[in-house]
C-alpha cells in the first residue's frame, strides 16, 4: 500500500500539493461574499477529478471479478474560470480579479482608498492521480478510490479522500442489444484542509461495445459537488473593505459548476492488463489514463 501512495503522490503532481499549501492561508483575507467566486473553480476540479476514471467498460461479468487500477488525470482550465467578478462596496466599480486558478492580485480604488484581492496560483492543468479497486459479482461492480488519512505539514493537518460508486449492468436483463449498457451512481469526499470538507454525487450512463483485445466506451454523466468552508478573517480596522474590518469566523456551502459531462474512451487488453484513456467534456475538461490489472 505505501508503495501504491507514493505513485500517487507522484502522480498528482506539484499543482495540486501548491494549492494544498496554499489555499488556506488565502482564505483569511477573502471575505464571505466573494470566497465563493475564488473557491468555485477548486471545487468543480476536485468533482470532475473524482469522478473520471470510475469505468472502462459497462459489462460486468457473473462470475466473481476483482481488480486494481493506477489512474491519472489531467483537468483542463478554461480561461474564463481563471477570472470572477467580486463584490465591492458602495462607491467602488467592480472589476476582474483572480480565482484560485489565476494569476496576479486585483486592486480597485474607491471613496475609502484601495481594495486589493488575492491572487490566484497561476494554474493552466490540475494533476490527479488515484489507486483505485474493482469488485465484481452477478453483474454489479463496486469501485473505490481512497487515500488513508495522512498527516500534512509541520501542523500535521489531516489529508484524506475516498469514492465509493455502485455499477449495475442494464443490458443482461434484455435479449439482442448490440453493446452493453449500464448505470453507475458514487459518492465522494475530500477532507482538503481543517477549513475545506469536500463532498461529491455522480450518476453515470454507461455504454460500450467489445470488440475482442480492445473496447470503445462512453457516458453521460451528472455530477453535484459543493465544499463545506469554515475559516477566520484576520481582521483588519484600516482595511478599505468592511467585510474585512473585523475577525469573524465565515461558515459556508459552496457548490461547483459540474452539472452533465460526456465521456468518450477506449480500453486495450493484453491478458490481466486493461490499458484505458478517455476525454470528458464538462464545465472543466479531463484527460484521463489508466493501468488496470484484472482478474
Amino acid at each position: 500500500m505505501k508503495k501504491i501512495l507514493i505513485v500517487m503522490l507522484i502522480m498528482s503532481g506539484s499543482a495540486f500539493f501548491s494549492l494544498k499549501a496554499g489555499v488556506d492561508d488565502v482564505l483569511s483575507f477573502v471575505s464571505k461574499k466573494n470566497v465563493e467566486g475564488y473557491l468555485k473553480p477548486f471545487i468543480t476540479s476536485l468533482g470532475v477529478g473524482l469522478n473520471s476514471g470510475m469505468y472502462h467498460s459497462a459489462a460486468v461479468p457473473d462470475e466473481f471479478s476483482y481488480g486494481l487500477k493506477l489512474n491519472g488525470m489531467f483537468v483542463l482550465m478554461p480561461e474564463d474560470q481563471k477570472t470572477f467578478k467580486p463584490y465591492t462596496p458602495e462607491g467602488y466599480t467592480s472589476e476582474s480579479t483572480a480565482t484560485v486558478y489565476g494569476g496576479d492580485p486585483g486592486y480597485i480604488y474607491g471613496e475609502q482608498g484601495y481594495i486589493s484581492y488575492p491572487g490566484g496560483f497561476s494554474v493552466d492543468q490540475l494533476s490527479l492521480g488515484f489507486p483505485q479497486i474493482m469488485l465484481g459479482w452477478q453483474g454489479t461492480e463496486l469501485t473505490a478510490k481512497f487515500v488513508p488519512v495522512l498527516k500534512i505539514g509541520e501542523s500535521e493537518e489531516e489529508f484524506y479522500f475516498y469514492t465509493f460508486a455502485l455499477k449495475h449492468e442494464i443490458t443482461r436483463y434484455f435479449d439482442k442489444i448490440p453493446f452493453d449498457g449500464a448505470l453507475q451512481v458514487g459518492y465522494g469526499k475530500i477532507k482538503f484542509s481543517d477549513q475545506l470538507d469536500f463532498n461529491n454525487l455522480a450518476v453515470n450512463l454507461i455504454a460500450s461495445k467489445d470488440f475482442g483485445i480492445s473496447t470503445l466506451y462512453g457516458g453521460l454523466s451528472y455530477q453535484k459537488t459543493n465544499v463545506e468552508a469554515s475559516y477566520n478573517i484576520t481582521g483588519d480596522p484600516d482595511n478599505a473593505d468592511p467585510d474585512l474590518r473585523e475577525a469573524k469566523e465565515v461558515n459556508l456551502t459552496i457548490e461547483g459548476e459540474n452539472g452533465f459531462g460526456v465521456t468518450a474512451g477506449a480500453a486495450l487488453r493484453l491478458s490481466i492488463f486493461v490499458l484505458n484513456a478517455d476525454y470528458t467534456y464538462n464545465s472543466q475538461s479531463v484527460l484521463s489514463a489508466g493501468l488496470n490489472f484484472e482478474f
